[in-house]
């Protein structure tokens, strides 16, 4: 009897113990979360190119290469080279919180023009990736452009 009361009485204080532990509860809830918009715009200059997979970078200096996307919406282009656009005109996300493609719209098109980007910051700094094909669609270019802080 006296071994029941001891095991009723251990059982009892360990339910005890469990049941007063109160679990962590956080106030903010996941759903309250949100990603914020990301600031496409910006002085970006030409950093890499690869072409089908291959680092031409050290063939040519395309540095001098900027694309210039401001905050109203319109892009400049310093120093052409084979783009997606050959003039400047106006530019926009397809979404601001989670931006894969950029489009551009020359002045005096009629039509617009997307590309696929990549936006990273890679060793503290911004960067952005556009997939293009300009010419042969058979060669498929990738530039990747640091933002210029002036």
């Amino acid at each position: 009897m006296r071994l029941n009361m001891q095991f009723v009485i251990g059982a009892f204080l360990t339910l005890t113990m469990i049941s007063s532990c109160d679990t962590f509860r956080d106030e903010i809830t996941p759903d309250s979360y949100s990603e914020t918009i990301k600031h496409v715009d910006g002085n970006w200059r030409l950093f890499t190119v690869s072409r089908n997979g291959i680092d031409i970078t050290e063939y040519m200096d395309f540095s001098r290469f900027h694309i210039v996307l401001n905050k109203d919406n319109t892009y400049e282009i310093k120093n052409y080279l084979p783009f997606i656009v050959k003039g400047n005109g106006t530019w926009s996300v397809d979404d601001p919180q989670f931006p894969f493609h950029l489009i551009f719209r020359e002045d005096g098109a009629d039509k617009t023009v997307e590309t696929e980007i990549g936006f990273l910051t890679v060793n503290g700094e911004r960067q952005l990736t556009i997939k293009l094909s300009p010419g042969c669609h058979t060669n498929t270019y990738v530039y990747t452009f640091k933002q210029v802080m002036e």
